[in-house]
């Protein structure tokens, strides 16, 4: 059986597809705008693995040191600390999928481009891909909470115990508490805080008439060229408010398992490491003699909650009840 071989143009269009995959795939990602090389992000990328040989990334947080020094003339010999280092590991994983059309004919009795709609829908896959796993792994087994209202767990929450501001000053006073404090990131000179969450809960703080008059006062922010501020939902103790309908919900909570519930994330700087192992790419490929083509796209990544002693380093989870505004 002879190999299909690709035509020059067809190896251009293949490269095409790849470049603007790349262009366009940070803005189908709806954490991309958290995402940034830098260790002041929300999620910090990397991309030491990329185009290098291995699949394992290691990563440190120095802590800090705990002794009180030396002071006057007392002998600094003999009363040094030592360096207290956490590290942790990402494992890369390989993620594709495919389309493939059935033929020529099947193809004209369609109203729309085949080649078209399969490249959009791989890419609207790739995006959700990664914001399922970055979703999944910020979620899994908080270590630190905030409750709504009085409420010390899940299951002491009431109807009543829904997101307000003081659950956002509450989050950010944890946050500042904590060891090792849970860092905002630097904009402008200022530092800021992001909560992601659930459409009912940003339903409950946007009918709250604290968050109403704090709003109608003017939230002023610098820097709102930065992508943190993009589509915004708002803005409250330094704190920048967004909402996604993927953060998790319940409708388990309370004494009697009967209160809808949404765990949403109050996270500050590098709460994730995003390590590329290799961008996303396309491929394409003839079946019958060309009669039928397929589209593929895939990539390299994997994301990790940064977990340091057993703790999450800069996710909070701000458990509280939630209006239902939905099934489930």
């Amino acid at each position: 059986m002879a190999l299909t071989e690709f035509t020059t143009a067809a190896a251009e269009r293949v490269q095409r597809w790849s470049a603007a995959l790349w262009y366009e795939m940070p803005r189908e990602i709806m954490f991309g705008k958290f995402m940034r090389e830098d260790p002041n992000a929300i999620i910090e990328v990397r991309r030491d693995l990329e185009g290098q040989p291995g699949d394992i990334l290691s990563y440190t947080l120095m802590n800090k040191l705990v002794g009180a020094g030396v002071t006057g003339d007392d002998s600094l010999e003999g009363s040094e600390e030592l360096l207290d280092p956490d590290t942790d590991t990402i494992t890369l994983t390989q993620r594709r999928n495919a389309v493939r059309l059935k033929g020529r004919l099947s193809n004209k009795r369609v109203a729309f481009d085949p080649e078209v709609a399969a490249k959009t829908v791989l890419k609207t896959w790739m995006a959700e891909t990664i914001d399922d796993r970055i979703f999944t792994e910020l979620t899994t087994s908080p270590t630190r909470s905030v409750f709504g209202g009085t409420a010390t767990s899940r299951a002491t929450l009431t109807t009543a115990m829904t997101i307000t501001p003081a659950r956002i000053d509450a989050a950010v006073a944890v946050a500042y508490k904590a060891d090792p404090k849970v860092w905002p990131v630097r904009v402008g000179g200022d530092d800021y805080y992001v909560l992601l969450s659930h459409t009912d809960s940003w339903f409950d703080l946007r009918n709250n008439s604290v968050w109403q008059g704090y709003q109608q006062n003017g939230a002023q922010v610098r820097g709102d060229d930065n992508p943190i501020f993009s589509g915004r939902a708002g803005l409250y103790n330094e704190t920048v408010v967004h909402h996604h309908e993927k953060v998790p919900v319940g409708v388990d909570a309370g004494s009697g398992s009967d209160v809808p519930y949404a765990v949403n994330l109050f996270l500050g700087r590098q709460a994730a490491i995003f390590a590329w192992g290799a961008r996303p790419q396309a491929w394409v490929k003839e079946f019958d003699y060309g009669n039928s083509m397929g589209y593929a796209i895939g990539a390299i990544f994997e994301v990790r909650k940064s977990i340091f002693a057993s703790v999450d380093h800069a996710v909070i989870a701000l458990q509280v009840a939630r209006t239902n505004n939905q099934s489930s």
